[in-house]
């Protein structure tokens, strides 16, 4: 006799449970992620808004040799903090703008706080830097760094 090969009733079955498993496990493991996606974290985010202050200062603070530092308010007594140069570059963080501008141009934002002192230590200037970045309830970023100014 001839063997007969060929998909049985069976066989057919078998591959429709296991395609089923299948699907449903892969089908779990996709909403599992997409429901986590909202655990994931904006700090990536926040560093970018620091690292883009932070580049602008660099390049300011390595050229000049003196700087002054002044919390000041304006007409509307909205308080700020302005860092001002020799060779006319301003920093500006007006309290509750959330922003940080550097002669008038937006250079990073999301800033909830913003904190800026000069001294000086020896005969080199430093400036104090404190920057918190994210919301209210939640800061993701926080860093204090001292910047020395030219002193050669």
């Amino acid at each position: 006799m001839k063997s007969e090969k060929g998909i049985t009733l069976i066989i057919l079955g078998i591959y429709v449970v296991v395609f089923s498993i299948v699907i449903a496990l892969l089908a779990s493991l996709s909403s599992y992620i997409y429901n986590n996606l909202g655990g994931i974290s904006d700090s990536s985010i926040d560093a970018v808004e620091f690292n883009k202050f932070n580049m602008y200062f660099v390049e300011d603070v390595k050229t000049n040799k003196q700087a002054l530092v002044r919390k000041l308010a304006d007409d509307n007594n909205r308080e700020f903090i302005q860092i001002a140069f020799p060779d006319g570059d301003v920093y500006t963080y007006t309290i509750g703008d959330d922003s940080i501008y550097k002669n008038n141009q937006k250079i990073a934002k999301d800033i909830s706080d913003f904190n800026a002192e000069g001294f000086l230590k020896g005969d080199k200037m430093y400036i104090e830097v404190s920057i918190k970045i994210g919301t209210d309830e939640e800061t993701n970023y926080n860093k204090t760094i001292d910047y020395v100014l030219k002193y050669w």
